[in-house]
């Protein structure tokens, strides 16, 4: 058996489900778990998004056949914002990886960062971290220390991000631009005000775009009705 997250779930035929899956061994695939929705199902209460299992499939086609399924450990109890913020990282992973593409060190990065809102840990951090990993893991990181053109940055100059280039020196100060030295700072994670907080946020953003492309995230939708309620 291998370790496994649900990443989202629909209905299937009268009492079936089809569940897309990332596990530490095959990444993220789609099964049918077989009379899962029947009332009596020992499956109708653990498959769902943030409870760690432990499953067995079998197949050679898109869809696998679910076989086993049990809990491994405790659910992870995501609540209010730290609930939208698990519905991202689910979307984040079903946008940007392929199936059968398995990253164990990406998975890793997953379970630690629902662990981390589930202490409700602040979200932001969490959040920036992720997606960065998540990008380095699928090849598409940059460098924080260097500009496009392979010179250190220079913490008195100011730079413009282009994502799959990575960092441009400008002229002077404009919009959309930051300075070395918070480039710098970003490079060793350093989090700590809400002008880095939101200095990663830009730049992350512009970084996952060609690679989310244009539909709109779900989650991130769901995030702003939230916001607009209190």
């Amino acid at each position: 058996m291998e370790p496994a997250f649900v990443l989202h779930r629909w209905p299937f035929q009268d009492s079936s489900l089809i569940v897309e899956l990332l596990s530490r061994e095959q990444g993220r695939f789609r099964v049918v778990a077989k009379g899962a929705r029947r009332p009596k199902s020992q499956w109708r209460a653990i498959l769902q998004p943030f409870t760690p299992l432990l499953i067995t499939s079998q197949g050679r086609h898109e869809l696998q056949t679910l076989r086993q399924a049990e809990l491994y450990g405790t659910s992870l109890t995501l609540k209010g914002e730290a609930l939208y913020s698990g519905f991202y990282l689910n979307e984040l992973l079903q946008r940007l990886t392929s199936p059968y593409q398995p990253v164990e060190e990406l998975f890793d990065d997953y379970h630690n960062a629902l662990r981390a809102l589930a202490a409700k840990q602040p979200i932001e951090p969490v959040l920036r971290e992720f997606e960065w990993r998540l990008l380095c893991h699928l090849g598409h990181g940059f460098d924080w220390f260097a500009d496009s053109n392979g010179e250190p940055i220079d913490a008195d100059r100011h730079y413009r991000f282009i994502a799959e280039q990575g960092f441009l020196p400008v002229a002077q100060l404009q919009p959309q631009t930051f300075s070395g030295v918070t480039l710098q700072r970003l490079g060793a994670f350093e989090l700590t005000d809400a002008q880095l907080l939101n200095s990663m946020k830009q730049i992350m953003r512009q970084a996952l775009a060609p690679f989310i492309g244009d539909k709109p995230l779900r989650s991130r939708q769901l995030f702003s009705q939230l916001k607009r309620k209190e």
